[in-house]
């Protein structure tokens, strides 16, 4: 049997609205459990500021031009973030935490993606190991800059012992597809 972890995955997604926090046992391959999901919502300013800078970003010369607006959010939301593990996790042994931020500005024709959150403070605060900036290696890679989804997905797959192919749609803000085979 394979050694088995206790993640705290945090995701913030397209709509700026809040965090979903999930805290899960898995062996990082075929077996996972589900322990604790809780939704979280950001406040009203964190929500505002999310989506005045969205509608500002339009390039990546955008994201120069605002960078004293995105480093004061990313302080915000990374400190919100904090308050998060903080609640979900008492009680409860937590070995590392996904942080994925809050994207901003997604572009993966330009290689590029931006999302504000801080990993190296969120370790601070939270006295924990952070993995984060998810996306920037798979876009440098040649994908879209969704790299945990597809291995979700084919755990999925392999777990239940699915039909393949299958296609698994994923409906969000912006949504994505995987076919496992």
């Amino acid at each position: 049997m394979k050694e088995e972890y206790t993640s705290l995955g945090l995701m913030s997604g397209t709509s700026g609205d809040g965090v979903d926090a999930s805290i899960i046992r898995s062996d990082g391959c075929t077996e996972y459990k589900a322990i604790k999901d809780k939704y979280f919502q950001y406040d009203k300013e964190i929500q505002q500021n999310i989506h005045y800078l969205k509608e500002k970003i339009c390039s990546i010369k955008d994201l120069s031009t605002f960078v004293n607006e995105l480093s004061g959010l990313e302080r915000q939301i990374t400190l919100f973030h904090a308050e998060v593990v903080k609640e979900i996790s008492i009680n409860q042994r937590v070995d590392v935490i996904g942080f994925h931020g809050q994207t901003i500005y997604h572009n993966p024709k330009e290689k590029t993606s931006n999302q504000i959150g801080d990993g190296k403070l969120l370790s601070q605060l939270t006295k924990q190991d952070i993995v984060y900036d998810f996306r920037t290696n798979d876009i440098k890679g040649g994908g879209e800059g969704a790299p945990l989804t597809p291995i979700f997905h084919q755990l999925i797959a392999d777990k239940y012992k699915l039909d393949l192919p299958i296609c698994f749609l994923n409906i969000g803000g912006i949504s994505n597809i995987t076919i496992v085979e």
